[in-house]
């Protein structure tokens, strides 16, 4: 965490959570999205800190965090009308696939006016074996040097077969300017091609499902994104890992809109962060979390080596969002309201780089 920061942060970073509160369109505020979990980002003293500050405020985003659905079978059946096999017609703002590693720089903090600050979050959280974490649960220690020696079990293939299903539960969220949009050009759905045209380029097949799950009702998204999830895992068996792609939102109490951006080969990407949750207290029905975060922390080591700072650190707390689904199910969250479009997919095409790389090692049998 830089020195500004670490001064500041107790007094303004009151919340941060995925941005996906309100359930009525099309106009909503920051101040109306405010979300709860400032654990997300800061260390455990300041979350302390701010426990009684925001207790009367702040509304938590992910609800609910265990989904009602059925039990999702692979054997169910699937329609074809949701799902595509790669990108659907697509993103024009989708940004040039990078090639390789990048140089990356941190950002100072800078106003950017209408109470927003662009700033860098990705020293926060405790450090371990070179890369960053938030261990938010009580009854269970995160060690990463442990985790990073047991392998995924997944069955990796290079040769085309479907291996990685993108959806989006929240899926009208957006960026700068538009905050929810229906415009799959202008949501998280771009976000998600860019991932997937990284993955295609490195030769590995993905599905990308682009059902809308939070409009018109937003209560039950999860609910619904599970049962998307059961039709395309019946349709394409060999699919081995699925991301839920969000937008995040980071609001303080005074109204600060937090933008969490890094400098990749000179171009802005908005930091992301994944969540893979833990049946911390054994509620959750969630017995495989331990397997989801052998990805999940393989994830953010080989992001920190590619693109240092791309990522905000990863959050290990008592949480499911459909993780239970596959031993290779994660959340993944790229920026906030605030950061533009632009930024957002420049990080998914970063991290589908980061993504395909770290298949490739598990399809060598590594």
């Amino acid at each position: 965490m830089n020195v500004k920061i670490k001064a500041v942060g107790t007094v303004l970073m009151a919340v941060a959570a995925c941005a996906c509160v309100v359930a009525r369109f099309p106009s909503i505020t920051a101040q109306e999205s405010a979300l709860a979990a400032a654990g997300f980002i800061l260390p455990t003293g300041a979350v302390q800190a701010l426990q009684h500050g925001i207790a009367d405020t702040a509304v938590s985003s992910k609800q609910p965090a265990v989904s009602s659905a059925a039990p999702v079978s692979r054997s169910s059946s699937a329609s074809d009308s949701s799902s595509v096999v790669s990108s659907p017609a697509a993103s024009a703002a989708t940004s040039s696939l990078p090639t390789g590693s990048g140089a990356t720089q941190q950002l100072p903090d800078k106003s950017l006016g209408n109470q927003i600050l662009e700033t860098d979050i990705s020293d926060t959280g405790e450090e371990q074996d070179g890369i960053r974490v938030k261990n938010a649960n009580k009854n269970h220690t995160l060690d990463v040097a442990s985790v990073l020696k047991e392998k995924p079990p997944l069955n990796i293939k290079l040769d085309g077969t479907p291996m990685v299903l993108i959806y989006h539960t929240h899926t009208t969220e957006a960026f700068a300017g538009v905050t929810r949009s229906r415009d799959l050009t202008k949501s998280v759905v771009a976000v998600g091609n860019a991932i997937a045209k990284s993955l295609q380029a490195a030769g590995i097949g993905v599905v990308h499902d682009t059902t809308v799950h939070d409009y018109p009702a937003f209560n039950g998204s999860y609910t619904r994104s599970a049962k998307t999830m059961a039709k395309n895992l019946a349709k394409y068996p060999s699919i081995q890992v699925t991301l839920d792609i969000h937008r995040d939102t980071m609001t303080s109490k005074s109204g600060t809109r937090y933008k969490p951006t890094v400098l990749v080969n000179g171009k802005r990407a908005c930091q992301i962060m994944i969540i893979s949750g833990c049946d911390d207290d054994g509620s959750l029905g969630f017995p495989n979390w331990e397997q989801n975060l052998r990805l999940a922390v393989r994830l953010q080591k080989g992001a920190s080596q590619m693109f240092p700072h791309l990522m905000r650190p990863l959050n290990f707390g008592s949480t499911r969002y459909n993780e239970q689904v596959t031993p290779g199910s994660l959340l993944c969250e790229f920026g906030t309201e605030v950061n533009t479009l632009d930024e957002a997919t420049y990080s998914g095409a970063l991290f589908g780089q980061v993504l395909a790389q770290q298949l490739k090692v598990l399809a060598q049998g590594q």
